[in-house]
């Protein structure tokens, strides 16, 4: 009885669990189905939102909807609301009450719009088949929000900022001296002003990037003078001075040293300063006033631009000798001069012979410079540091004569035999040294070696003729009778 209980008992729990299994299974059928089917819907919707030509469903820029748009139709609707909010905008530079405007159209500060609606035309059409139903899935439930990018040209901004300071710096303004009538005359200096470019454009880029008009303050360098009105009220001394002298022989040689002259005249010289006659002789050339005149080429006096400008120079040198300032470069002739002693000459030509001298007192040095009534001079005022005892003398020793070559013959054969033309007269060479010589209160203090300086013998050019005379003949008869003629004459 009891096992026959316990059997009824095991079959209904049996029973039971079937039961439950069927339910199961018979739910797990019906969930199945319904999930398929929801899969193959939304499959669907997928297909058909991917099948759109325009732009899909659920994608926006910067939360702004472009479903269902065409490109055309999107750019139009992020105009509406972006070209607009840049085109007004300005970034203005300040200084006091200076200021320069620049619209951030000028630099092409903008939104990406063309960009942003392509991307989105894109969203879901990149890609393999499979990812761009994944990227429909995703529009279809939570949508994609494309980011919209703005910039502005840097290169641009960089260029309206150099042009601004083109406006913006001022150089300073150096003091000036002079003389006038024989008296000194000073004019105040005046500080400049340069602007810090890279500080001022990263101000300029933080307004930038703000998206709207704002001012960015420029910050200045103040840019000190070289030379004050106080330093050059120190220029109260004649610390040297030279003269050569001319002829009226080329006037066009007068006139270069007159114009020479001029370029140099009125020149300060800064302390520490290097002084370059090249640099402050002008443009030696026609346009620069200059004429042709005589000049030394290759061994031989030929005519040449700025002929003569070599005795402006030697006078100043000269003159910067006596004012013992310190020589940076100096280059004798390549032949001597007449008008200063040897090796106290300084000649100039091209780029590659130069007078330079460096201001080596405490204050401004002020050169004179004219030409007139056969005189050439050169004055150098500054602040005279040493004693009223003290002078200075330079010495020339011939250290070797260098005789002129062997005489060059040219043949003429237009010019008659025997014929001799002195066509180019040489000239002999020498070697010297200088030596500079100071007094103190009438003695020798020192005698020491200065300068060492060679110029080229050139020889004679002789030109002789070649050319033979012609005998004429004359008949035996004739001969006879004029020799008959002749003594009865005689």
């Amino acid at each position: 009885m009891e096992g026959r209980q316990k059997r009824a008992e095991r079959n209904k729990v049996r029973n039971t669990k079937r039961r439950v299994s069927i339910g199961v299974l018979s739910a797990l059928l019906v969930c199945g189905i319904g999930i398929f089917g929801y899969l193959l819907y939304q499959r669907n919707l997928v297909k058909q939102l991917l099948a759109s030509e325009n732009i899909y469903q659920g994608v926006s820029v910067e939360g702004i909807s472009l479903a269902n748009l065409t490109k055309e139709q999107a750019l139009q609707e992020l105009q509406g609301k972006y070209k607009t909010e840049v085109d007004g905008q300005t970034l203005t530079f300040q200084y006091g009450e200076e200021s320069w405007n620049v619209p951030f159209t000028e630099v092409d500060a903008g939104y990406h719009l063309e960009e942003a609606v392509e991307k989105a035309y894109n969203t879901g059409r990149q890609g393999t088949e499979k990812e761009c139903f994944q990227t429909g899935k995703i529009l279809l439930k939570e949508g994609i929000d494309i980011p919209l990018d703005y910039s502005y040209d840097k290169e641009k901004m960089s260029q309206k900022l150099n042009d601004i300071a083109g406006g913006f710096n001022q150089e300073a303004v150096d003091s000036t001296v002079s003389r006038k009538n024989g008296r000194f005359v000073v004019t105040q200096e005046q500080t400049g002003r340069s602007m810090q470019v890279t500080e001022v454009e990263q101000k300029a880029a933080a307004v930038l990037e703000s998206r709207k008009s704002g001012s960015v303050e420029i910050t200045a360098e103040t840019v000190q003078p070289k030379i004050t009105a106080e330093d050059n009220s120190h220029v109260t001394d004649l610390l040297g001075s030279y003269t050569t002298t001319y002829n009226n022989a080329d006037p066009n040689r007068n006139t270069n040293l007159a114009v020479g002259s001029n370029y140099i005249n009125g020149t300060v010289v800064a302390p520490g300063e290097v002084f370059s006659a090249n640099a402050e002789l002008g443009s030696q050339t026609y346009a620069g006033g200059y004429k042709d005149a005589a000049i030394y080429n290759n061994g031989k006096v030929e005519k040449g631009v700025a002929g003569g400008v070599c005795q402006v120079t030697t006078t100043l040198y000269n003159a910067a000798l006596m004012a013992e300032l310190d020589v940076v470069e100096r280059h004798p002739h390549s032949m001597t001069v007449g008008y200063v002693p040897l090796g106290r000459d300084a000649a100039v030509a091209g780029t590659y012979k130069d007078l330079k001298f460096k201001n080596n007192t405490e204050y401004p040095i002020l050169i004179e410079a004219y030409a007139g009534g056969g005189n050439l001079v050169m004055n150098i005022y500054g602040h005279q540091s040493h004693n009223n005892g003290r002078k200075v003398e330079y010495e020339t020793v011939y250290e070797a004569t260098v005789p002129k070559p062997e005489e060059v013959v040219k043949e003429d054969p237009n010019k008659p035999e025997g014929e001799r033309v002195m066509t180019a007269r040489g000239r002999t060479g020498a070697k010297v040294s200088v030596y500079k010589v100071v007094y103190e209160n009438g003695k020798q203090a020192s005698k020491d070696w200065f300068s060492s300086s060679s110029y080229r013998a050139t020889a004679d050019e002789v030109t002789v003729g070649t050319k033979k005379t012609e005998k004429q003949e004359v008949p035996a008869n004739a001969d006879v009778t004029e020799q008959k003629e002749q003594t009865t004459t005689e």
